[in-house]
């Protein structure tokens, strides 16, 4: 079977599906990624089939964090920076999905843009949602969506979940109306995304079970299903000088913020420098999109690195700080090591809450507020606080024995078969 997975936004929203798709070949199926030019080069390493969608994406991001950081952030200038990048963002998207879709069996889609569902439509294909973070509206915990993750009780939480979910599948919808015209197919209902025929497909939920259990108020066809984790290639080899590193003393702890870019990368970078002569750590600093560090004359307590693959050294540090991306969160989990999350956007905000709530970490400290003696307070107390560490270990031994992107696989051929 030909599958086709489309996918967008950073690396954090590629890598689980290469993991799935390297899962899929791997059970005789033939497997194609759409996604942003940035990450081409990243398919090619693990030999799955590349198709482009859209423009890249780092420059957007970059594009952003300028815009945030203009003058005195004057919003009519916020506005149009804004305006602007929407549509960088937007062009080619449907027609390059539509394109690379053509000789699909079957069509896997990071929810909730929904051409998918509509290129799945038209082909009289199946098609399957993946959620990498809670969209579905729940009393049980508070909106992934807005309101920074806090829990205002379970009639609250419902109302804070349907508010922006109903504004952001009204925007979808009439942003894929004229594609469907295009395609031959009727606008979608007010209500609801998908086709009646449709509805039965699996919502595949890519993190742990142990972390998020899935509400008792979802769909039964939604499946919380563990991690969808993507280890190194075999040839993979540290950076030089990263392992004597890591060797010559104690445990580092780990510093990144994967594709959130600083508007103030120096400002950023000595803040990161004096939380840690305050609290005399040492650290591997990752530089990510932002590149911090990149250029810098560092201390010798201080190595930084390129990329590194979680899954390599997380499990070699004490703690990490990053931003609360769903992946970089579920790597640390999957590490055992406790975690201080510096939120900038969106999702980040309540993957920090969830991660404080189960005693993994400290309170989140949201990136535009940080400051040296905060960050170096948190991890002062990641690093020291036993009922932290014992808690993360704990959390480490259950998300390790889950198999989520087995599961995942195991769920879409299973539903195929039935269908």
């Amino acid at each position: 079977m030909r599958f086709t997975i489309i996918t967008h936004s950073g690396r954090g929203d590629v890598e689980p599906f290469i993991a799935l798709a390297l899962r899929l070949t791997a059970a005789g199926h033939s497997a194609k990624i759409v996604t942003r030019p940035d990450f081409e080069e990243l398919l090619d390493e693990y030999g799955i089939e590349f198709a482009p969608l859209g423009r890249p994406y780092k420059p957007f991001v970059e594009a952003v964090a300028e815009s945030g950081a203009e003058g005195s952030g004057h919003f009519v200038n916020k506005v149009r920076v804004g305006v602007r990048q929407r549509a960088y963002i937007r062009e080619a998207l449907h027609e390059d999905a539509w394109q690379a879709s053509k000789d699909a069996d079957a069509i896997v889609y990071k929810w909730p843009w929904i051409v998918p569902s509509s290129i799945a439509e038209k082909l009289g294909v199946p098609s399957m949602p993946v959620m990498l973070v809670p969209l579905t509206p729940t009393s049980e915990f508070p909106s992934f969506m807005m309101g920074r993750g806090v829990d205002r009780g379970g009639l609250v939480n419902s109302l804070v979940w349907h508010a922006p979910l109903w504004t952001v599948r009204q925007g979808l919808r009439l942003d894929d109306r004229t594609f469907r015209k295009g395609l031959g197919l009727p606008g979608l209902p007010i209500r609801g995304h998908l086709p009646k025929e449709r509805v039965g497909a699996p919502m595949l939920c890519a993190w742990s079970p142990s972390v998020l259990p899935a509400p008792r108020d979802w769909p039964a066809s939604h499946h919380v299903t563990g991690y969808w984790f993507l280890d190194p290639l075999g040839a993979w080899r540290p950076p030089e000088g990263l392992a004597e590193f890591l060797e010559r003393g104690d445990r580092p702890v780990a510093i990144g913020f994967g594709s959130m870019i600083s508007s103030d990368r120096l400002a950023t970078l000595s803040t990161i420098l004096a939380a840690l002569e305050i609290t005399g750590l040492r650290a591997v600093l990752l530089g990510g999109w932002s590149g911090i560090g990149d250029g810098t004359a560092l201390p010798d307590t201080v190595f930084a690195a390129p990329d590194i693959p979680h899954s390599w050294l997380l499990p070699r540090v004490a703690a990490v700080v990053h931003h609360g991306g769903a992946g970089t969160t579920g790597a640390a989990f999957r590490a055992g090591i406790p975690q201080v999350i510096c939120p900038f956007l969106a999702d980040q905000p309540s993957w920090a809450n969830v991660v404080h709530s189960l005693g993994t970490g400290p309170q989140p400290l949201p990136f535009a507020r940080l400051d040296a003696r905060q960050l170096a307070a948190a991890l002062r107390e990641a690093v020291t606080d036993p009922a932290q560490r014992r808690h993360a270990a704990t959390k480490g031994d259950q998300v390790r024995a889950e198999h989520g992107v087995e599961h995942a696989a195991s769920l879409i051929i299973d539903y195929l078969r039935r269908g």
